[in-house]
C-alpha cells in the first residue's frame, strides 16, 4: 500500500503536553509545518524578522504519511508552524489524520481562510497577529471570529488587547473562550497587564505556556 508524502515538515514532537489555552495540560503530539509570512517579533520557531536570514538553517523535510503517523504517540495531535494554513499539504494531512481517528487541532493567526465546512471536527485556535503585521496585510479572515473554537491573544503591551477588544467581545458573546497569554520574554510585565484586563473581562482567562515552565518541547 502506498501512502501520500507530506512535504515541508519542520518538526514532529511525538509526545508532550499542550501548554496553552483550552486544552492546557493535555497529553498531545505536535506537528510543526514549515513556513510563515506573518513575522511576529517574538516568534520562537525561527520566523521573526531578525531570524529570517537564517530560514535556510531550519529543518525542512518530507515524510510518507505512514512514517509520520507512526511517530505520533498521542491520539490528540496539534498542528502548528510557522503558519499551517499556508501549507500546501494541510488538507491532505488533516484528511489522513482524521481518517485514522486522530483528534486534530490547528493553531493559526487566521491570515488565510480555513475550510471550516470541510473539517468540522478540527479544533481551531485563532491567535490573531494583525496588530503585528499590518504592513504585510495579514488581517484575520472574518470567519475565524465566529467559527474558531477558542481565541488566544499574546499580550506584550496593553495596545495589543485594545486593537481587538470589540472583536473579542463579540466572539465571547458567541460563546468562544478567550485566553490572554503573556509574551514569554516580557512575562512578568505582560501578566500584570492581563490581570488588569481581566478585572474588566471576568469571563476571559489567562493562559501561561505551561510546557515552557516544565521545560518540555
Amino acid at each position: 500500500m502506498s501512502f501520500p508524502v507530506i512535504k515541508n515538515i519542520q518538526e514532529i514532537i511525538p509526545l508532550t503536553i499542550q501548554g496553552e489555552g483550552y486544552h492546557v495540560g493535555r497529553s498531545c503530539s505536535f506537528i510543526r509545518l514549515f513556513g510563515c509570512p506573518v513575522g511576529c517579533w517574538f516568534c520562537d520557531t525561527g520566523y521573526s524578522p531578525s531570524d529570517r536570514k537564517h530560514l535556510s538553517d531550519l529543518p525542512r523535510y518530507s515524510l510518507p504519511y505512514n512514517t509520520l503517523r507512526d511517530q505520533l504517540k498521542s491520539k490528540f495531535v496539534v498542528i502548528s508552524g510557522g503558519e499551517p494554513v499556508y501549507h500546501p499539504d494541510l488538507d491532505l494531512l488533516l484528511t489522513t489524520l482524521i481518517k485514522d481517528d486522530f483528534e486534530v487541532a490547528i493553531e493559526t493567526s487566521g491570515a488565510k481562510k480555513f475550510k471550516f465546512e470541510k473539517f468540522p471536527r478540527v479544533w481551531v485556535t485563532l491567535s490573531p497577529k494583525s496588530h503585528i503585521s499590518q504592513s504585510l496585510n495579514q488581517d484575520v479572515e472574518e470567519s475565524y471570529w465566529v467559527r474558531s473554537n477558542e481565541i488566544k491573544l499574546v499580550i506584550s503591551e496593553a495596545s495589543d488587547f485594545e486593537y481587538y477588544e470589540e472583536l473579542l467581545d463579540q466572539a465571547f458573546q458567541l460563546g468562544t473562550p478567550i485566553y490572554l497569554q503573556p509574551e514569554w520574554s516580557k512575562k512578568e510585565e505582560s501578566t500584570q497587564i492581563i490581570l488588569k484586563i481581566l478585572e474588566r473581562k471576568p469571563g476571559w482567562k489567562i493562559s501561561f505556556q505551561l510546557h515552557k515552565d516544565l521545560d518540555l518541547p
